[in-house]
Parts: C-alpha cells; sequence; structure tokens
C-alpha cells in the first residue's frame, strides 16, 4: 500500500464529508481517470518515498450490506516484524493504540517485549482491517 505524509486529516475529513454528498465527486471516484482522482486528493496528502504518477487510486465504496475487507500489504507487515521483533536483538518500540488493555512495548526481557509487540501488532492489525471493514 502506498502511504502518505502531510496528510491534512481535518480538510481531508470534511473533503470526504462533502464528496460523499456529491454525486459528481463519487462519478469521478468510481470512474474516472486517474489523473482526475489524484486532482481530489492532491491537495490533502502527499506520497511518501513516492510520486503521484507511480501510485493508484482504487476507491471502494460502503453499502449498508456489504462487507469492503482491505487486506494489507504483506511486504508492509513483514517489515514492520522484523522492525518491532525481529530474529536477533530487541527491536524497536512501536506506536500503539492507548485503547489496548497491555503496554506491547513492555517486558523485562528482550524475548518478553518481542512477545508483547507481536500480539500488539496483531491487534493493530485488527484494528487495521476493522477501520477500513465496514
Amino acid at each position: 500500500m502506498a502511504k502518505f505524509e502531510n496528510v491534512q486529516f481535518e480538510a481531508l475529513g470534511a473533503f470526504i464529508r462533502e464528496a460523499i454528498k456529491d454525486p459528481a465527486t463519487m462519478e469521478i471516484f468510481r470512474n474516472g481517470t486517474q489523473d482526475e482522482k489524484k486532482d481530489l486528493l492532491k491537495g490533502f496528502m502527499n506520497p511518501r518515498g513516492k510520486t503521484w504518477d507511480e501510485i493508484e487510486i482504487i476507491a471502494h465504496f460502503d453499502e449498508e450490506n456489504v462487507v469492503n475487507i482491505a487486506f494489507p500489504f504483506t511486504g508492509d507487515v513483514e517489515e514492520t516484524v522484523r522492525t518491532i521483533a525481529p530474529e536477533v536483538g530487541p527491536g524497536e518500540d512501536y506506536p500503539f493504540p492507548a485503547h489496548y488493555k497491555f503496554d506491547p512495548n513492555a517486558g523485562s526481557t528482550v524475548e518478553e517485549k518481542k512477545a508483547n509487540r507481536l500480539r500488539g501488532y496483531r491487534c493493530r492489525l485488527g484494528d487495521y482491517v476493522m477501520s477500513r471493514c465496514r
């Protein structure tokens, strides 16, 4: 999955709220060209480590009785696992949501820390899928 930086979350949220009420904007996201879709989003964020020309925008539309599941890109998941729980060494702390009922970065040994981070990351993957699954 392409990642973004400098995301203007509030402005993007306002845009989305208006866009879903506007049939013309929704038509662009459903059937428009990549350039048209990107032009609508460019003011809200920048691709991280890529150019707009390198990415593709695919819009998914929630419906009352349809479940859209977005599975994360395997490369992103495995890169994160290697970072937070590498085969050798303690790995890096990882920012987890505050609502988790345990501290995923806790542990008195390297192995405990890795186990907690992996548990937290499994929760994070569930959060990721469910936040995009409606």
